[in-house]
Order: structure tokens, then C-alpha cells, then sequence
């Protein structure tokens, strides 16, 4: 919840509006609050470390644009690899 609320709440920043922070803010806590309950946790991992490796490449290119971008595309492509690693390995 924490994570995702962050997320939303830094959004709003970027945009840089109050009202869109707190509304992502509670958004981003519902949905992590849902993930959490279905038992979400180690494929947020995975994503979250693809933000990081995205955002760190991102970073290279000095453009705050492609730094958002390359975050967002690192994310999904590790969301993609957690799923299948789920799928495939299944739970234990």
C-alpha cells in the first residue's frame, strides 16, 4: 500500500498539482491494498526492481521525459517476466 500510494502521491508532483496527489495518493494505497490481499507481493518485487533498473538507465539520458518513460518500461517488462515466473514455477 505504501509503495503504490507513494507512486500515486509522486505522480501528482510531476504533474504538480496537490489535488492530483491526493487522489492518486489514496488510489495507488487501494490498489496496493488489493494486491497485497490477493498475495501480489513477490511479483511487486519483480516490478519494482524493473523500475529501478529502468529508472537507472533512464538516468543516462539527462532527459527527465526519458527517465519517466524508461522507469515505466522497466516496470512492465518485469511485471511480464514475474508473471510468467509465476505461472510457470507456481506457487510453493
Amino acid at each position: 500500500m505504501v509503495l503504490l500510494g507513494l507512486t500515486g502521491i509522486l505522480i501528482g508532483v510531476v504533474l504538480e498539482s496537490a489535488a492530483a496527489s491526493i487522489v492518486a495518493g489514496i488510489l495507488g494505497s487501494i490498489v496496493g491494498g488489493f494486491v497485497g490481499w490477493i498475495g501480489g507481493r513477490r511479483y511487486l518485487l519483480f516490478v519494482c526492481f524493473g523500475v529501478l533498473i529502468g529508472a537507472g538507465l533512464g538516468t543516462l539520458s539527462g532527459d527527465r521525459d526519458i527517465l519517466i518513460i524508461a522507469a515505466g518500461t522497466g516496470g512492465a517488462i518485469a511485471g511480464f517476466i514475474g508473471a510468467q515466473l509465476e505461472l510457470f514455477l507456481g506457487k510453493k
